[in-house]
């Protein structure tokens, strides 16, 4: 896994390259972590975006689905975290999906103020029943926040995986591009909500999201 942190005209950008399906663990949390933080600092909005073909695949699965209970937890925690830093970020935050994006991916999507996707032959889902593993209630915050409640049990309780155009109109994402333009996009979104008065977007955003940031915070033990 591959984290890069850049910063141009006020636009931090943070993109990550899985290489493969299920790698986030905690050395790929490190990193990504401190470009957070790194964006989190000195950005006047925030562009988080996978490589072309996936956006983030989700969590290293021997550590998910292994015999140690407690590290899945652990880690499932940790992605939480930033999934919660994400959520009530102070900044804009704009995700692009140029690909697959499951589980924890799409966790880190939903938790972005606006989410662009791009078209092709990608999936979308939040795949944790199928996989046998139970959903904490943190999880379900950013997904109330996005999904359309006409497919919020056949996200969460069965496993549905969404081809682009339905994963838009479940909610998944925001707007969906031509392959290879989402990015350019994303800029040109970030750009305009980095023009927007600080104070008056923090303060609608913490009106908006303050009940959902506690139920997190209190889950993740923050």
């Amino acid at each position: 896994m591959t984290v890069s942190y850049s910063l141009e005209n006020g636009i931090g950008h943070i993109s990550f390259d899985d290489g493969q399906k299920n790698v986030i663990n905690h050395e790929v949390l490190d990193q990504l972590e401190a470009a957070w933080e790194s964006a989190q600092s000195e950005a006047k909005a925030i562009i988080i975006s996978g490589r072309p073909g996936s956006f983030c695949a989700g969590y290293d699965l021997s550590v998910m689905t292994g015999e140690d209970p407690a590290a899945a937890v652990e880690l499932g925690a940790r992605g939480g975290k930033l999934a919660y830093k994400i959520f009530g970020s102070d900044k804009p935050v704009v995700g692009c999906s140029m690909g697959h994006a499951f589980t924890i991916g799409a966790l880190w999507l939903a938790c972005c103020d606006v989410r662009i996707g791009e078209e092709g032959n990608f999936k979308y889902g939040m795949t944790e029943v199928a996989l046998n593993v139970g959903f904490s209630p943190w999880l379900l915050v950013p997904l109330r926040e996005v999904i359309h409640p006409r497919h919020f049990n056949s996200v969460v309780m069965h496993s549905r995986v969404f081809q682009p155009t339905e994963a838009r109109d479940a909610g998944f994402i925001d707007e969906l591009l031509p392959l290879d333009s989402g990015l350019e996009r994303a800029r040109e979104v970030a750009s305009q909500l980095s023009e927007l008065p600080s104070q008056a977007y923090i303060a609608t955003k913490t009106l908006l999201r303050s009940e959902g940031l506690a139920i997190m915070a209190k889950d993740l033990g923050l």
